[in-house]
């Protein structure tokens, strides 16, 4: 496992559990031949509360024995495989968990699931295992009945049943969406029971998007507003730049010191929308920041983009990203009151208390760029700071779609170039010789095929470079890559496309997946939809358009009361409803 590219895994096999990274025929027939239980855990590195966790859940000696000898022990990463990853957060979101990981799973020797849940204290996870042990050995009807019970669930859930029988994409339609996430995220207590509270900047595209066509003056201060108040929150880093993905609550008072591309990525799309609807230089300003912080923290020296950076020591004792103010003054002996005001840090309190530093209106005119690079600079003196650096697939070609839409608000052609360059990097470097897309590519040979996501943002940011530069060589491949995605992935029956290839094997639980919920980043079906969309308005191929109206019939009867999970959806439906007004 330690040869492995995912730095999850490589903590995992630090640990004493006898854990495997994919469930072989071998492993299968072993578990049916001793009649051994199986045990499934998905996570990823750079959420905090899950890696601390999980870290502290396989350090206690009694839940490594009681794994080792009753389980056969499976470890997979989310970002490895987002197929078993979507089948375990249906589970978790059946049972009204909605923590999105780490999910532990445990499986009948014929891999039936039995239960699934998120819990990572020692003491509870040790008494969930022996009740199923216990069931096993005295109760195995039970345990098939709960197997039975969970499979159908499972099955039945992710899924699109078949095709509706009209397309009701209207104007009407959706304005009762927008009307109702309004209300929903302002006129509610909805933000205030997200914990940790994980903001999705595609929804707020959406509304930003809509709000250009559709101009309302209270959504569009409301708007406004929140934006101003998110990029002058803890939540934004100013001294690297970018946003944290998560913090403990709302108030975003505590940041979790993860970053992530694909989430940048969609911040600067998100910032480079609502500085082109309210023209708002601080908006500006912030994508800037944050393409910074990406070339300089992610960008690998061959080429490409690291997936994520995170703190490997916990909360408490981590020291990476906070300072003092007697830091400030030994680095800046002259202005360090300015510069500690600059990054809001309280002067009154302790100058040996270190504090987090939050952007302010005031902050990139009263800090020149060489304190801002000696800051930086002394950042990478202290230890606890881990990039994954597996260039994935999907997260590089949603920063090259980001890249391309931000030069066009801005009218700066050097983004255009950079996007360029990261789509470049893919075409040469995560494309097998046959022309199928890798999920990513790595120091190691943990990479595997493409799943749906990947072949839907690379044809997305196709599609964008072709918009900005009019290249014919981008109208191309997107047009192949859809041709292949329409005879890998499509099915029929219901319209929709299966999360990973025709043909794939199954994940460890067999039951395979459409990713159509927007939960915190857009589903790759509703990519998807896109893409047929702008690729109907770019070649008149009407089978596009049918295809992207199939999609938007399926969703279309849960869309007015789903709020942000299906944001995206209503992306593509704003698309489609100006489409055919042209029409």
């Amino acid at each position: 496992m330690s040869k492995i590219c995912s730095p999850y895994l490589k903590m995992l096999s630090g640990k004493d559990v006898n854990w495997n990274f994919t469930l072989t025929p071998e492993l299968l027939d072993q578990a049916a031949r001793e009649d051994k239980l199986i045990f499934l855990h998905i996570g990823y590195i750079s959420n905090i509360v899950v890696r601390e966790g999980s870290s502290q859940l396989f350090s206690n000696k009694e839940v490594t024995k009681l794994l080792n000898e009753n389980f056969i022990s499976i470890a997979e990463d989310r970002d490895d495989n987002p197929e078993s990853f979507l089948v375990a957060l249906d589970m978790l979101f059946m049972n009204q968990d909605f923590s999105y990981g780490p999910m532990n799973l445990f499986i009948m020797p014929d891999r039936r699931p039995i239960v699934c849940f998120s819990e990572t204290d020692p003491e509870t996870f040790i008494s969930i295992a022996e009740k199923i042990i216990d069931a096993k050995k005295n109760k195995r009807e039970l345990l098939d009945k709960l197997a039975d019970e969970l499979s159908r669930q499972t099955r039945n859930s992710g899924i699109i049943s078949g095709i509706s029988p009209s397309v009701p994409a209207t104007e009407s339609l959706l304005h009762d969406y927008i009307k109702s996430w309004f209300s929903r995220m302002f006129h509610s207590d909805f933000l205030s029971k997200l914990s940790p509270y994980t903001p999705n900047p595609s929804s707020l595209y959406t509304v930003v998007e809509y709000l250009r066509e559709f101009p309302d003056k209270e959504m569009g201060e409301t708007i406004e507003s929140f934006l101003e108040d998110l990029q002058f929150s803890p939540l934004f880093d100013p001294i690297d730049g970018g946003f944290y993905r998560q913090a403990k609550d709302y108030t975003c008072a505590e940041p979790l010191f993860e970053k992530n591309l694909e989430d940048n990525s969609q911040y600067i799309i998100l910032y480079s929308a609502a500085y082109s609807l309210f023209g708002k230089e601080s908006f500006r300003e912030t994508v800037y920041h944050i393409y910074s912080f990406i070339n300089k923290e992610f960008a690998s020296p061959s080429g490409g983009y690291f997936s994520n950076a995170t703190l490997t020591d916990n909360i408490e004792s981590a020291v990476y990203y906070s300072c003092s103010i007697n830091e400030i003054e030994h680095l800046f002996p002259v202005r360090y009151p300015e510069i500690a005001v600059a990054l809001g840090m309280d002067t009154r309190l302790d100058p040996s208390l270190r504090q987090n530093p939050v952007r302010n209106p005031d902050t990139y005119s009263s800090i020149r760029r060489d304190e801002l690079e000696t800051l930086q600079e002394r950042r990478k003196e202290h230890r606890g700071y881990l990039v994954d650096k597996r260039i994935i697939t999907s997260y590089n070609a949603q920063l090259a779609k980001a890249l391309s839409i931000a030069s066009r608000v801005l009218k700066d052609n050097f983004l255009q170039e950079e996007a360029t360059a990261v789509f470049d990097f893919l075409i040469n470097n995560n494309i097998n010789t046959k022309g199928k897309l890798l999920r990513y590519t790595c120091c190691s040979n943990g990479c595997r095929f493409g799943f749906l996501s990947d072949y839907a943002y690379l044809i997305d940011s196709s599609v964008e470079l072709y918009k900005t530069s009019g290249s014919r060589e981008f109208r191309e491949l997107a047009i192949k890559y859809m041709s292949v995605v329409m005879e890998n992935f499509y099915k029929p029956e219901n319209g929709m496309f299966s999360k990973s290839e025709k043909g794939a094997a199954v994940p460890v639980v067999p039951f395979k997946r459409e990713s159509n919920i927007d939960l915190i980043k857009p589903s790759a079906n509703s990519v998807m939809a896109g893409n047929l969309i702008e690729l109907y308005r770019i070649t008149q191929n009407k089978t596009y358009l049918e295809t992207a109206g199939r999609q938007l019939s399926n969703i279309a009867s849960d869309l007015p009361e789903s709020g942000p999970l299906l944001s995206s959806w209503a992306h593509k439906l704003l698309l489609y409803v100006l489409l055919s007004e042209k029409n």
